[in-house]
């Protein structure tokens, strides 16, 4: 039998509220989530997901990879101060 260990943790309330409600709905309670989720650590060597940052798309996922078409029939101010210079 092993032995249990108590671990204290201090949330912001709103979170901690969003939680309960969220593993309420699936039938859990916070120990047994931080039990999966802390036996998942232990097995995959890892946080079991990806931590990134804000995502920063770059013009082909925006625009698409043939946003380059057509940029030479555009008119800029540039083009008309050089003509008028």
């Amino acid at each position: 039998m092993s032995t249990k260990e108590r671990l204290n943790v201090n949330l912001d309330k709103e979170l901690k509220d969003e939680v309960a409600k969220k593993l309420s709905e699936i039938g859990l309670d916070f120990t047994t989530a931080i039990n999966i989720y802390f036996k998942q650590i232990v097995y995959q060597g890892k946080i079991p997901f990806e931590l990134t940052g804000k995502k920063h798309y770059s013009i082909e996922e925006v625009a698409g990879s043939n946003w380059r078409d057509g940029l030479d029939d555009i008119e800029d101010e540039w083009e008309w101060n050089t003509m008028l210079n």
